[in-house]
This record gives C-alpha cells, structure tokens and sequence, in this order.
C-alpha cells in the first residue's frame, strides 16, 4: 500500500515510492535521503501539525508534518 511518509507510526519501517514536493523541495529531500528505493524509519512523531523524526542512511532528520506528507511511501501494511 503507499501512503504518505506522514502517515506511518514511529518504530515503523517503509521504502519511499516517489517524492511529489515541487522541484526544488524535491531535490532537496531526495539530497537528504528521501529518494526512491530507500528504507525509512519513522523514530519520533511530535505533536499534530509539528515535526517528526526519521531514520534515512543512518542519519535521523527531522522533517515538519507537511513535507512528509509529501514523500509517498510503500508500506507492508494492511486494511
């Protein structure tokens, strides 16, 4: 299933599918390890609205909710 890197719950792992951020944003995500192919693991979600956690290339970067809801991910997930 792929759904937005915003939706999946800390301790979980996925792999991105496509980045749908405008170009520049894009670019810069995929510069941090959002790029298609790559395992992901969320490690901290903050409140509703705020920053999140997450493990990419064995560096952990913190992301605000609404970019990560621009990274689509695939997940094993279902229902």
């Amino acid at each position: 299933m792929v759904i937005p890197l915003s939706q999946i719950d800390a301790g979980e792992k996925v792999r991105v599918v496509w980045v749908a951020s405008p170009p520049d944003m894009a670019r810069r995500l995929q510069d941090l390890g959002f790029a298609p192919d790559e395992e992901v693991m969320c490690v901290l979600r903050g409140r509703p609205g705020g920053m999140r956690a997450y493990l990419v290339q064995g560096a952990v970067i913190g992301l605000r909710e609404s970019d990560s809801r621009e990274i689509f991910v695939e997940t094993a997930r279902t229902g």
